[in-house]
């Protein structure tokens, strides 16, 4: 090689390791902001965590008997509507 051709190989050398720095230093800068996201949305995960227990222990009313009356209204709701299947159509509009 002669000492152009080194020169030149030299500088496009040292030009892609600035690239690859630059792009590092880049990657590294919003792999920061990233994790601040997280944090910030962690926070106010373990903030909407903390208000739903409070919400809960406020004596609401139980899911469990809420479903339960919910699946009685419905059961009553089916067998209302089955009897009215049931029927003859002509006795429906008597």
């Amino acid at each position: 090689m002669t000492e152009d051709t080194e020169g030149v190989a030299i500088r496009l050398w040292r030009d892609r390791a600035q690239l690859r720095e630059q792009e590092r230093n880049e990657i590294q800068a919003r792999l920061r902001i990233a994790e601040e996201k997280i944090a910030i949305l962690l926070a106010e995960n373990d903030r909407l965590a903390a208000e739903n227990a409070r919400l809960r222990s406020m004596g609401g009313p139980d899911d469990g008997a809420a479903r339960t009356e919910t699946e009685l209204q419905m059961e009553a709701l089916k067998g209302a509507l089955m009897s009215l299947i049931a029927r003859p159509a002509d006795s429906l509009t008597s």
